[in-house]
């Protein structure tokens, strides 16, 4: 974790989109995840991800640093997306999943699903890994209400900017895919 700057927050001066699209990134150095395994094993492991995360993160037997640090820069991202850091979030309450050959996901449990459920968020998450550096962004997209048939003109512009987001980060994950092939 490089930085605990708050989260940016895309504007919207006309109250066109409520809630709005809000954006975390973090970075990670892979190098501390693996002080923090050697210093502190198990107890760091299971205090900081979620029963799922480190069956995933296991490799012959051992725990990936690397992808242990990748799971922990999407936790990061999450919670300056959400402006969770003074809810009382446990790490664990914010899972990522298919981080290795599939589009990672974020779920969130707990308090943190309460606090993203009040603003009815879709979550896009992506990851990146080089050298020492783990780094993650994820995007909060607001969700329209099921069963609207019918937009009014500030809600198109934010389902025209959600799209757009989303393009950016299939860009963005394609970019990634294609680099590390």
């Amino acid at each position: 974790m490089l930085s605990s700057e708050p989260v940016f927050t895309v504007s919207n001066p006309d109250n066109s989109m409520s809630p709005s699209v809000r954006i975390g990134i973090d970075l990670v150095q892979v190098s501390a995840i693996e002080r923090s395994l050697a210093d502190f094993g198990a107890r760091f492991a299971r205090r900081l991800f979620a029963d799922g995360e480190l069956a995933d993160s296991t490799v012959d037997g051992h725990l990936d640093a690397r992808a242990l640090a990748t799971r922990f820069a999407a936790k990061e991202a999450t919670i300056k997306a959400f402006d969770l850091a003074e809810v009382g979030v446990g790490w664990p309450q914010i899972e990522v999943s298919e981080c290795d050959g599939a589009a990672a996901r974020v779920r969130l449990h707990g308090a943190a699903a309460g606090v993203a459920c009040a603003g009815v968020y879709e979550i896009a998450v992506a990851l990146s890994h080089d050298g020492d550096l783990a780094c993650a962004i994820v995007v909060a997209l607001p969700r329209a209400p099921a069963g609207k048939r019918s937009m009014r003109r500030g809600e198109e512009h934010a389902a025209a900017r959600r799209q757009r987001v989303r393009c950016v980060m299939r860009t963005i994950t394609s970019n990634e895919n294609r680099r590390h092939d």
